[in-house]
């Protein structure tokens, strides 16, 4: 896995972490959703697809369960 990936990865993690206390897991992968939507940008959103579309078992479900409406892919 790229250094880049890795760090995709662990960011989404970290979002998902630190919000863990607004509710549910789909709670969660709202939050992470807005926050990727309003602050990545367009190759950090094609890595998340590419995450997604190749599964990646390292993500917090929250996290797996946000790529994957962000990216229309159903879980």
């Amino acid at each position: 896995m790229s250094h880049e990936k890795a760090s995709l990865i662990k960011m989404l993690n970290h979002i998902a972490i630190n919000n863990a206390s607004v509710g549910d897991e789909h709670t969660v992968a709202q939050v992470i959703e807005g926050h990727v939507q309003k602050f990545w940008s367009r190759r950090m959103k094609e890595q998340l697809h590419e995450l997604i579309q190749h599964g990646c078992d390292d993500l917090h479900d929250a996290a797996r369960l946000a790529g994957q409406r962000l990216c229309g892919v159903a879980g």
